[in-house]
């Protein structure tokens, strides 16, 4: 039997986050006898998906981080491993905007198809993201394919002219939608279990990171009390600030009814238990978390710096953060009885069911081979 192509894909870390989440639902769902992943992770710790990925075949290699400071040898960096792993003809690169530095050292090395794929769009004009947005102008020249998760996301990364003349594929946040389909008999085991019986709880799933905006969430939560006493709010997601969102919490006087979860990995079950999904990030590329929470159900109330191509069913209402805390309460409240359906067969049938994109993603690494 013939060895299964083997593609190098590029990423931080594989913990449990929006992107990470979404390749493991491919590589879970891709015909490994065909398309076998590895992994190249720019963190020398174990991430949380790492030992499923051994267990499936994939070979992991460790590294140290990126920064501004080694700018300039980064190219170096991936030549040097490309020109030791000969064997890898395809690399797919989650960096953002990295992936331009990355493969300048993969086409070096002569690496055939190498492909950047945008997951973010940032719009804050941070000194961080003034940085990122000159680091990342090398990219259209040594990536030979463009993917990303949204329009936005293409534009960000390769530029309005390359999405607006078809160079960019746009390759959705597809999700497990079988998986995530209302269940009643889940909802009540979640709910006893978390002492939610009787409450209106809100979710947001979400590593807690600058922008994913925890903070106006709070805002928004502490103004609902005042009018739902009986409400709850359901975090979910890794602190990467330090306690920042839980001290804040305190200081609204809101933490005795907000329930940190952390990083979890039954949230397909957790969002059978909400009334209301919560996501007013200040940037993002297309999230999967929102669309999870559309397969299970569940009104979405986000906002509208996101694409909105996140839209796929009308459980979507998109709010500007500047009208303020008192008009995202007046929608979230407005969902306070609303009857949960099956929305499995509309996000199939625009595209964001995993199984399909998978057959899409296997076709497209079989036939670029094929063209070298």
């Amino acid at each position: 039997m013939d060895e299964p192509i083997r593609v190098l894909q590029i990423v931080t870390q594989m913990n449990r986050a929006g992107m990470e989440s979404r390749l493991m639902d491919i590589y879970r769902n891709i015909d490994r006898l065909k398309i076998q992943f590895d992994f190249y992770t720019c963190r020398t710790q174990k991430g949380d998906f790492d030992d499923e990925i051994v267990d499936m075949g994939g070979k992991l290699y460790y590294s140290t981080e990126l920064s501004i400071k080694k700018l300039f040898n980064i190219p170096n960096r991936f030549k040097r491993f490309f020109d030791i792993h000969k064997e890898y003809k395809i690399v797919h690169c989650h960096m953002n905007q990295w992936c331009g530095l990355i493969l300048k050292g993969a086409k070096k090395s002569g690496v055939p198809i190498r492909i950047a794929h945008s997951r973010t769009s940032l719009e804050k004009n941070t000194v961080k993201n003034i940085v990122k947005n000159v680091v990342k102008i090398a990219t259209n020249k040594y990536a030979n394919y463009k993917f990303a998760v949204s329009r936005n996301a293409g534009q960000w990364l390769f530029g309005q002219k390359n999405v607006e003349k078809g160079e960019v594929v746009i390759w959705p946040n597809a999700i497990d939608v079988k998986k995530y389909i209302y269940n009643e008999k889940i909802r009540n085991e979640v709910r006893k279990e978390l002492d939610l019986d009787n409450k209106f709880t809100i979710i947001h799933v979400g590593n807690l990171r600058p922008e994913k905006n925890h903070e106006f969430l709070l805002e928004v939560f502490k103004s609902v009390l005042k009018e739902e006493s009986n409400a709850k709010l359901l975090i979910i997601g890794k602190d990467y600030l330090n306690g920042a969102i839980q001290k804040r919490a305190k200081e609204l006087n809101v933490d005795r009814d907000i329930i940190f979860l952390g990083s979890r990995n039954d949230v397909d079950s957790i969002l059978q238990a909400g009334d209301v999904f919560l996501f007013p990030s200040f940037y993002e590329g297309l999230p999967g978390a929102v669309i999870e929470a559309q397969a299970a159900g569940l009104p979405c109330v986000v906002s509208d710096s996101i694409s909105s191509e996140i839209c796929i069913t009308p459980l979507v209402k998109q709010l500007s953060l500047a009208v303020g805390a008192r008009k995202w309460v007046e929608n979230i409240l407005s969902y306070k009885n609303f009857a949960r359906e099956n929305s499995y067969t509309l996000i199939k049938e625009k595209g964001y069911d995993i199984c399909s994109l998978t057959n899409k993603l296997t076709e497209f690494y079989i036939n670029v081979l094929k063209g070298i």
